[in-house]
């Protein structure tokens, strides 16, 4: 369990940060001898790690990452299909020095950022207005 946590936590630092606020909250509750949200503190940190761990152990993600368009017409970049893992590579650097890395944070990420929140929330004639009022100031700058 220690040996996922070392290699998702540095990739995902902000879980990070949520688990070592949870557990200075606990610590900071139990100086108080404040006992009953120092169990409930506990407890939502060892959830919270639980279900990074059982969401990242023993799971393989695999993306196809496009190649840029070379100039030369002889030469057809091919798609390259990058899989990773926590125990054989959880990041993997190109021959760019680019550093790739995939997993269900990224997943989740790529479902919340595809959602038109004002379109849910407003409607589908508001976020006409919007679109429409926000091109007209892009195309107008003196406005």
């Amino acid at each position: 369990m220690i040996e996922v946590f070392k290699v998702f936590y540095p990739t995902h630092y902000n879980f990070a940060a949520i688990s070592i606020l949870l557990a200075l909250l606990m610590i900071y509750l139990l100086t108080k001898k404040n006992f009953k949200w120092s169990i409930i503190t506990l407890i939502l940190f060892l959830a919270f790690n639980i279900a990074i761990y059982k969401r990242t152990v023993d799971r393989t993600w695999t993306i196809t990452v496009e190649p840029e368009a070379s100039s030369d017409p002889f030469y057809t970049p091919q798609a390259q299909k990058l899989t990773f893992s926590v125990k054989n590579n959880w990041t993997i650097t190109d021959e760019k020095g680019t550093v790739h890395h995939w997993c269900w944070v990224e997943e989740y990420w790529q479902k919340f950022a595809t959602i038109d929140l004002v379109s849910k929330l407003w409607g589908e004639s508001s976020k006409k207005k919007m679109v429409q009022s926000t091109e007209g100031r892009a195309s107008d700058p003196e406005k």
